[in-house]
């Protein structure tokens, strides 16, 4: 997720930073961990010591972070060690050196560590309060608060607040015009209302902007998904009118007490939410004082990693101690003809083939507003195959059985029934039925060599994710369509919307598609730069924070297509995974 900084006095050149390697102020510049509109950030040494060495353009930017940083000293907010000009003779850049923080973001290490809610908050919130209540007893409100600026130090698994270049404190100079600086998923009622009513006034941050980015922090850790959705979507909208599903309803591993607490922090109204650290840290103790064991649960089930391809079923079976008859008998004998029958085959896709929609999608939950709600109201859809041709689809054809969702479905019965249904399923299954096609394999988990590499070249300092178009910019723009008909296996036409830390706008991904269940999964492994240069990346499709992206009605996975919102977004990993 990038950040929206604004308008930038004293803003330096892109492009002029020094390459690793560098001596910059008595320190050696080993590799450079990102490159944004405040500046450089880079791994240096000095003496055998490990640094996080930032570079900023002269001007106001840098001095206000310095200025800020000054002002606070607590073992959960990143230390600011020295700062200087360089080059001496003719300074271009104010170079911070600041404490190395070795370790993970926030919502990395909550993943990887399959995070309880005690360890949340205990861990994690707990101390994030206190740090922040002192960096606002010294005058300062940080501004940007979130996940990814909240790194966890190995050394001791304390959480750790970093990146101040948005901080305000008492005399500032002013960034911005209309808003200030930060992420717009985590700005409070209070800023989005301001925006909307601005007349040319200063917006005055207050530390109650800090305490509701901590509250959207909370959430997304809790149920993996962005309260008030992205800003692709009717975000301002959403943040002064929707309330957002529990967490523990949304997720039901989220202990009562904790998704109350986190709802508390996203009230409305500043007056009915916690007013200051010391309420918020009184109510964390307080819930704490109650956990049981359901808060020593991880708070989402264990993410499995299968091969890509599963070792062959044994071809023979064991005879059973007891037998049931014949009926068990010619079962096993089906279930073995199935396990060694031919692999999945590759089918040829068939460009030019529109699947017609059979009914608008359903509204979104209000946690995933998104990218398809402020499109065109026309509903349209395209197919989009190898050779990333758009199509605007028929209108749907009637239909005289519509099926009825809210049917019950007939209780299945055993024995012959279930006989039968063996029966036919094996015959279809050697006949290579077209309507039950054998499932495709998983991809497989491992990402190309020199992912981190691209990574690194385009200044990503920490995972992040992006909007991506699924069919060419230029058919999307035109035709305004909506949603796009996608073929399972090789995909070739997704692209990069806007710029994304350094990647450039329109840049093309390369990967595959795979189905599961009633979900969407994306694998793109190939970059390709306008220049023609392809670069190894890593980039799974993801809605919010969930893995894949949900089926439209009218899709037809059973033969090999589905449709799919045709502004999704891709996030970076380290490894695929479902």
């Amino acid at each position: 997720m990038s950040d929206e900084r604004g308008e930038q006095d004293g803003g330096g050149r892109r492009g002029n930073e020094p390459a690793p390697g560098t001596q910059v102020a008595g320190f050696t510049l080993q590799e450079c961990l990102a490159t944004g509109s405040s500046g450089s950030v880079y791994r240096a040494e000095r003496g055998g010591r490990r640094f996080a060495l930032k570079l900023v353009p002269m001007g106001m930017w840098g001095e206000r972070e310095v200025d800020a940083l000054r002002r606070v000293r607590h073992t959960s907010v990143v230390g600011l060690l020295g700062y200087g000009q360089w080059p001496e003779d003719k300074p271009r850049f104010l170079v911070l050196a600041l404490e190395w923080v070795d370790g993970p973001a926030l919502d990395v290490w909550a993943r990887e560590n399959r995070c309880t809610a005690e360890q949340l908050a205990r861990q994690v919130l707990r101390p994030v309060v206190e740090a922040l209540g002192q960096v606002h007893a010294a005058g300062v409100v940080h501004r940007d608060v979130k996940e990814a600026n909240i790194l966890m130090r190995r050394e001791d698994g304390r959480p750790v607040l970093v990146d101040f270049g948005s901080a305000r404190y008492e005399g500032a100079p002013r960034l911005t015009m209309r808003l200030p600086p930060g992420t717009p998923e985590y700005r409070s009622p209070e800023i989005v209302r301001f925006a909307r009513e601005w007349e040319g006034e200063r917006y005055d941050a207050q530390p109650a902007d800090d305490w509701w980015a901590l509250g959207v922090t909370l959430y997304a850790l809790l149920t993996r998904t962005l309260p008030f959705g992205d800003r692709h979507g009717p975000l301002t909208r959403t943040i002064l009118e929707h309330t957002p599903e529990v967490p523990h309803v949304r997720n039901p591993r989220v202990p009562r007490a904790l998704g109350e607490l986190c709802l508390r922090m996203l009230e409305k109204a500043p007056e009915a939410r916690y007013a200051d650290a010391q309420t918020l840290a009184r109510a964390v103790d307080e819930a704490l004082a109650q956990a049981d064991d359901t808060w020593r649960v991880p708070l989402f089930a264990e993410e499995p990693v299968r091969p890509a391809s599963a070792s062959p079923l044994p071809q023979t079976a064991p005879a059973p101690t007891v037998t049931s008859g014949w009926s068990r008998s010619l079962l096993l004998s089906l279930l073995t003809a199935l396990a060694v029958l031919p692999g999945p085959q590759l089918i040829p896709s068939e460009p030019g083939v529109i699947i017609p929609r059979t009914g608008l999608p359903p509204p979104l939950p209000p946690q995933e507003a998104g990218f398809r709600q402020e499109l065109a109201d026309p509903p349209k859809t395209a197919e989009v195959g190898p050779r990333a041709e758009l199509l605007e689809s028929p209108p749907p054809a009637p239909t005289d059985a519509p099926h009825r969702e809210d049917e019950p479905m007939r209780k299945p019965h055993s024995g012959r029934s279930l006989l039968k249904s063996t029966l036919v399923s094996a015959a279809c299954v050697s006949a290579g039925c077209a309507s039950a096609p054998p499932p495709r394999p998983r991809p497989s988990a491992e990402c190309p060599p020199g992912h981190q590499e691209t990574l690194k070249r385009f200044g990503f300092v920490r995972p992040g994710w992006h909007s991506v178009i699924l069919a060419p910019f230029k058919d999307v723009r035109k035709s305004r369509i909506k949603t796009v008909t996608v073929q399972e296996g090789p995909f070739t036409t997704a692209e990069i919307h806007g710029d994304w830390e350094g990647i450039p706008d329109q840049t093309k991904l390369y990967g595959q598609l795979y189905f599961e269940g009633n979900r969407i999964h994306g694998y793109f492994t190939q970059l390709i730069l306008r220049t023609g240069e392809a670069l190894p990346v890593c980039l799974r499709l993801t809605e919010g924070l969930h893995p894949g992206m949900p089926m439209e009605p009218g899709s037809q996975p059973n033969k090999g297509k589905a449709i799919i919102n045709v502004l999704p977004a891709v996030e970076t990993v380290n490894r695929f995974y479902y």
